[in-house]
């Protein structure tokens, strides 16, 4: 496929050599030869962080689009090119992945229409008014439609956006679930109530975590991920109305947190 069949836009924040630009281009293009996949539009950001303390200060975040799918994948090093060329090879083995026999999503990459898939989602930046203890912050709050999945569903597309958790309503059981990588299987899934019990519809190896989500506000689950190494948290967001629901919070780039919770 000629690399003049779909558009590769790139877009920056802070300071980015000039000819990064044209790297993150070609290495996209590069790859949709290498891989003959007919990706409709790819949008790469290239970002350097302003906090000199930090050890990879450079991110690289990569969106495609391949027969309807979305991919995504991100990229952390000391310099933007490094940055650029991990996140090629992120998005080689996203696009191995979404090929490799087996997937459900197999044969969509190639022979799904050029419609683009719409993110349902929007962002809600508030100050959250945070104790002054606490190191991190919360410093942006996004509020998503929560897909109906199984399981196995949730967790390709966990892969498929290169994700470490994806927050979900799960089609068996009807409550907001997260699935994460972790446990002897490599998959795990944490639901908001254990009473349902697990999902019917599973063929991959998930560890079901047999406690039900904590009930939090999201300033208590930030307190309980500042003492902890952990990158996220799923909890039962007491500060929702009428009733608690799923959200996850989990680690950025720049050190701090995001917060992710369902809409009303």
């Amino acid at each position: 496929m000629s690399a003049a069949a779909f558009t590769v836009t790139v877009e920056t924040r802070g300071e980015i050599p000039e000819d990064a630009r044209h790297l993150a281009r070609t290495s996209i293009e590069q790859l949709d030869q290498d891989a003959d996949l007919l990706i409709r539009r790819a949008r790469i950001k290239l970002t350097r962080l302003p906090d000199q303390t930090l050890q990879h200060p450079a991110v690289v975040q990569g969106n495609l689009e391949i027969g309807g799918i979305p991919l995504r994948a991100q990229a952390a090093a000391r310099n933007v090119h490094e940055a650029i060329y991990l996140l090629r090879e992120r998005l080689r083995e996203q696009l191995m992945r979404l090929l490799r026999a087996g997937s459900p999503y197999s044969g969509k990459a190639i022979s799904a229409p050029r419609e683009s898939l719409h993110q349902h989602s929007h962002d809600l930046h508030s100050d959250l008014d945070l104790p002054p203890v606490l190191r991190h912050r919360i410093m942006r709050r996004k509020s998503v439609v929560l897909r109906c999945e199984t399981v196995d569903e949730a967790a390709f597309r966990m892969d498929a956006m290169d994700y470490d958790c994806h927050l979900f309503t799960d089609a068996d059981t009807g409550q907001d679930s997260m699935v994460f990588r972790s446990g002897p299987t490599g998959y795990s899934l944490a639901q908001l109530s254990a009473k349902s019990g697990p999902p019917r519809r599973r063929h991959l190896p998930v560890t079901v975590r047999p406690r039900p989500a904590p009930f939090l506000t999201p300033n208590e689950a930030l307190a309980r991920l500042n003492l902890t190494a952990l990158p996220f948290l799923f909890f039962a967001n007491t500060a929702a109305h009428p009733e608690a629901r799923g959200a996850m919070l989990y680690e950025r780039y720049d050190g701090h947190y995001g917060l992710l919770v369902p809409e009303p």
